[in-house]
């Protein structure tokens, strides 16, 4: 198994990534963040765990709502510098930290959380057994993580095109859905490393560690953010994000 890639710490992707969230007119902010909101549990008097904090935004928001504590983990310090400079509330920790060695933590958690983040994890199954094992009974875990659809396809170019056009309507390319492997892509750098699973491998690795699904969702773009970006559209025609909700069987 690689060492993780830690591309949040490469100068150039970090500034590029950070000029794109400050700008708040991205997928993110726009489709993401709103959606994955709306399937939060009850978080009043929880412990928390959001895996991939980034700026540690989300850490934040489940502290201003009512969390108990909050642990952030992050495995850039470009990151995390962010977010603690941000951070004024006593409830919340951050670790600097890859989510592969969150079995070293020693607490127990009643909510984790990822935006986003799971893509970037070499061995799934691995992460969804530590989360487990992590979560009290009846402990829920909710994640975002890029859409299989669009993890799925291996380009062989920079420049190389994710869709075609026929009589104006946008159609999108499809390949290697069945190969779960690694991929690597063009984003503001060369060989930025994400990893792609179909939905099986997805629902299966939660179901075999113990976990319920309560929810799926597929990102889709409001009338104001399609106003504001008016490429959000084709969200009907393949969604960016995938949200999955699922809770710790109490046996």
């Amino acid at each position: 198994m690689e060492k993780p890639q830690n591309i949040y710490d490469n100068p150039v992707f970090f500034e590029d990534y950070q000029t794109m969230r400050e700008s708040k007119i991205n997928a993110n902010e726009l489709i993401e963040i709103p959606q994955i909101k709306k399937m939060l549990p009850n978080i009043k008097g929880k412990t928390i765990l959001d895996l991939g904090c980034g700026a540690g935004g989300m850490s934040r928001f489940f502290a201003e709502n009512g969390a108990k504590k909050v642990v952030g983990i992050d495995i850039s310090s470009n990151m995390l510098k962010i977010a603690k400079e941000r951070t004024l509330q006593k409830n919340i920790s951050y670790l600097n930290l890859p989510m592969e060695d969150i079995s070293s933590l020693n607490s127990k958690f009643e909510f984790v959380f990822s935006s986003l983040a799971f893509h970037y994890v070499e061995n799934f199954d691995k992460l969804i057994s530590d989360i487990s094992k992590l979560l009290k009974p009846n402990g829920v875990l909710l994640f975002s993580q890029e859409h299989p659809v669009g993890t799925a396809m291996i380009f062989n170019s920079p420049n190389m095109e994710n869709h075609i056009e026929i009589n104006g309507k946008r159609y999108y390319l499809l390949s290697d859905y069945n190969n779960n492997s690694q991929r690597k892509l063009h984003w503001s750098v060369d060989d930025v490393v994400k990893y792609h699973r179909n939905f099986s491998t997805i629902i299966n690795s939660l179901i075999n560690n113990g976990l319920e699904i309560l929810q799926i969702e597929e990102s889709t773009a409001s009338e104001e953010a399609i106003k504001l970006v008016p490429k959000y559209k084709y969200q009907n025609d393949r969604p960016y994000f995938l949200f999955v909700k699922a809770i710790k069987k109490s046996n």
